[in-house]
Order: structure tokens, then C-alpha cells, then sequence
């Protein structure tokens, strides 16, 4: 199967999700109007400190009437979008900084409570929208520094020093930077990794499916051989019976000549010499044609060799026909003859302990600063000059690699992708002349070597 099939998915960059349920955000509020209301009433009431109480009960009361409004309008399983999820933080941060404006401004030590709203935004959120909000609770702490009232105390209010004021307005502005940004990376690399991993389950499931398919296909084809083998009797023995008229003879003659068709295309199926791959198993070279069979239609030469590594490697591998490793290597060989500027080159080799593989390309090789990250998903996994890829194929951002080293690791592959030396290159490009083959123009190369121990490929066979 090429890579084109698997298009259903989104092969892009993770999608932003629909941030959170309106009953969620509901419920966030409705705690945080608790807390406020727990610390006005505590502070007024209990330490007996100077608040404008009427205030800020107003201000509080806003947010009672905003969730009201939002469980009356709305179902609670509404899911919000972007737009209205940051408008509803932009909302928390102004109703924050209002209260914080009565009681003191950036020394009140609620103002820690800036950083709920942004690093909500962070983890849901898009980068740009995280920025925006960043930007206007940068603003509102800023605007705290120089306007707000006194902070509440009992006696006389301390003074406090003004270096000490602008430490507390940089902390602030510290934290709602690096830790949106922080908390923005790691939900990022979190969505895509699930996303990715997503992506391999249905390729994995698929390939199962078809597997599946075949094993049924093969058992229905020993199921109909009894028939079949009926129908060619029968109409045999009506065939030689003289009382059955010419004109009927002619159609019985095709019955059994269609009859006899089918069941020697049943036989081929199931006969021991073809060794069907689902029911029995591969050998080594046909694991590699099947692999390459993944990619279809090709319109660059393969050169497919398999070789054993030493004298003492013992027999050819065979295997049992694992989707698995025949997509995983299909994967790889495609994003090669993607792009190759005329040939792939898929050596194997083999011993008593290990197999392996390499597949290489005389296309553009990778770059050197990916190379170090190849493997990840949405990584690029070739020089970005390179304009043979579509923008939202899946190689071109590295889910195909992800997914091809993820189903190949499987069975403790180990997976290396480098650039070919140009020694190498130049060996290939004699040996190809030797062989009166038209050389590669191409000076450079990439090459991925998969290697399996060989107990892990040819067990349960």
C-alpha cells in the first residue's frame, strides 16, 4: 500500500483541538468565584482588613451572571471554539485585574493568579491566541504597577519600597512568558505524538484487515473446490449422455470448460509449490518483492539484491507474512524512489544472528539538521529544496518515517538513516557501468539500514 493511501488521515500539523466543553469551563469558574469570594469575606469578615466590599461583590457577581447566562443559553456539552474559549480567558484576566486594582495591586499575592488563564490558553490553545493573551495580562500587571489602590491592612499600611514593587512586575512578567511557553511545547509535542501514533494504529489496523481478507480469501477457495469439482462431473457425465440434445450439449460443454477454468485458478491459489504467504510463509527475497509491491507503480529502477553476510550465515530467512514489516519497509522504499533521480538500491543481507537491510537512493540525501531528529513525527524528513513532495504529504512532515520506524521496531529493528559517502557513490556508479546500466548523475544519496536479530524475524515460523 503507497503512502497515498493512507491520506484519510490528516497528514498535516496537529489541528488545534476545540479547546474545552463549556461544562468544564463552567466549573472552572464557578470554583474560582468560590475562592474569591472565600478571601474577600475572610480578609473583610475574619481579619477585619478594609475592603471595598460593595465593589468588589460587584465585580464577583459578574462572574456569576456570565456562567448563568452560559448554562441558560447554552447545553453544557457544547463544545467551545477557539475564538470563544479566548475570549472567555480574556474576560477572567480583566475581571482578575479589577479585583486586584481594590486590593493592591501587584503586591497582592493573588496576582499570582495571571498565570491560570494564560497557561490554560497554552495547553489548548493555539500559539497565536496564547500570544495575544499573554500579551494583554503583560499589560494589565503592567498597569497594576502604576494604579491601584492601597493594599488592605490593619493600622497603618507599610510602605512598600519601589525596587521591590518593579521585582514583583518583572517575576510576573517572567512567569506569564516562560511558562506558557513551556507548558505550549510539551501539550504540542503531546498532541503530535498522539496524533502520530493514531495514524500508526489504523495503518496497523488496516494492514491486519487485509491480512484477514486474505486468510479468508484462501479458505474460501478450499471450500469451493468441492463444488466446483461436482459441477465438472456432473456436466462431464452430460456431456457423453446421447440423450441430451447438440444444442445442449454446446452450453454444458462451456459450463464445464468454466468449471475446470475456476478450479485450476482455485489451485494455483492453494497449491503447496506457490506457498501462499498468509497460510504458510515468505522467503527472505519475497518479503523484499512484496515490499516493494506496497509501493505500486513505480517510474525509478529498483536493485534488489539478498545476499548472505558470511559463509557460516546458514539458509536463506523465511518468515511468516507480518503487515507490519512488509508496510514499515514498503514506507521507506517509497519515500526512496520519491526521491531518487533514477535508482534505489535495496541490499540484504543476512547471518546466523542478525538481518538486515538498506535501502538507498541517489536523490538529494537528508539534511544535516534533521538528521538528528529523523524519526520524530511532522519532522521533514529531506532537504527542504526539494519540491518532488506535496505540502501536506505525509513524508514531507515525517509521519510516513514515524510510522515506518515504529511498525519496524516492532520486532527489535534498529533503524539508521545517514548520508552516502561519496565513495560509495562513485563504487555504485562503476558497477552500474560495468553492468551496462545507465550511472546515476546524482553525486549524493541517503540510505536507511534496518537490522533485525534473526531470531525475532523467523519466529513462529
Amino acid at each position: 500500500m503507497s503512502e497515498n493511501q493512507t491520506n484519510s488521515i490528516d497528514m498535516g500539523l496537529p489541528p488545534t483541538p476545540l479547546a474545552v466543553r463549556l461544562r468544564g469551563q463552567i466549573a472552572l469558574r464557578w470554583m474560582a468565584v468560590a475562592g474569591q469570594l472565600a478571601a474577600v469575606l475572610a480578609v473583610y469578615f475574619g481579619f477585619g482588613f478594609p475592603l471595598p466590599l460593595i465593589e468588589l461583590l460587584l465585580i464577583i457577581s459578574m462572574s456569576v451572571a456570565l456562567n448563568i447566562w452560559l448554562g441558560l443559553r447554552y447545553s453544557f456539552s457544547t463544545l467551545l471554539s477557539r475564538r470563544q474559549t479566548s475570549v472567555y480567558l480574556a474576560y477572567d484576566l480583566l475581571q482578575l485585574s479589577a479585583l486586584l486594582y481594590l486590593t493592591g495591586g501587584i503586591v497582592n499575592p493573588f496576582a499570582l493568579l495571571f498565570l491560570a488563564p494564560v497557561t490554560v490558553s497554552a495547553s489548548l490553545l493555539n500559539a497565536r491566541t496564547t500570544v495575544a493573551l499573554v500579551a494583554l495580562a503583560s499589560i494589565l500587571v503592567t498597569g497594576l504597577l502604576w494604579f491601584s489602590q492601597p493594599l488592605p491592612w490593619q493600622g497603618e499600611a507599610p510602605q512598600i519600597p519601589e525596587l521591590y514593587r518593579i521585582g514583583l512586575w518583572s517575576a510576573l512578567l517572567l512567569g506569564l512568558v516562560f511558562i506558557p511557553t513551556y507548558v505550549w511545547r510539551v501539550s504540542r509535542e503531546g498532541r503530535r505524538m498522539s496524533m502520530a501514533l493514531t495514524a500508526t494504529r489504523s495503518v496497523l489496523a488496516r494492514e491486519q484487515r487485509l491480512s484477514a481478507l486474505d486468510g479468508l480469501a484462501a479458505a474460501a477457495a478450499h471450500q469451493l473446490g468441492t463444488p466446483l469439482g461436482t459441477i465438472v462431473l456432473v456436466s462431464g457425465e452430460l456431456q457423453n449422455n446421447p440423450a441430451v440434445p447438440d444444442a445442449v450439449k454446446e452450453d454444458v460443454s462451456l459450463i464445464r470448460e468454466q468449471a475446470l477454468r475456476s478450479r485450476d485458478i482455485l489451485t494455483s491459489l492453494t497449491s503447496e509449490e506457490e506457498k501462499d504467504p498468509v497460510l504458510s510463509g515468505l522467503s527472505f527475497r519475497g518479503f523484499l518483492d512484496e515490499a516493494v509491491l506496497e509501493v505500486g507503480l513505480l517510474e525509478k529502477q529498483i536493485h534488489i539484491s539478498c545476499v548472505p553476510q558470511t559463509d557460516d550465515a546458514g539458509p536463506e530467512p523465511r518468515l511468516l507474512r507480518q503487515p507490519e514489516l512488509i508496510y514499515g519497509l514498503g514506507n521507506i522504499i517509497e519515500n526512496a524512489t520519491e526521491f531518487a533521480d533514477q535508482h534505489v538500491w535495496l541490499k540484504a543481507s543476512y547471518s546466523a544472528d542478525v538481518i538486515a537491510v538498506e535501502v538507498s537512493d541517489d536523490g538529494p540525501g537528508f539534511a544535516a539538521d534533521i538528521l538528528t531528529h529523523l524519526g520524530e513525527p511532522y519532522t521533514s524528513s529531506r532537504r527542504s529544496d526539494s519540491t518532488q513532495r506535496d505540502e501536506n504529504d505525509e513524508f514531507g512532515l515525517g509521519l510516513g518515517f514515524f510510522i515506518a520506524r515504529t511498525l519496524l521496531q516492532r520486532f527489535g529493528g534498529q533503524i539508521n538513516a545517514y548520508n552516502l559517502r561519496p565513495s560509495e557513490i562513485d563504487r555504485r556508479i562503476e558497477k552500474m557501468q560495468q553492468d551496462g546500466q545507465e550511472p546515476t548523475a546524482s553525486r549524493t544519496g541517503a540510505c536507511v539500514k534496518i537490522i533485525w536479530p534473526r531470531s525475532a524475524i523467523e519466529q513462529g515460523y
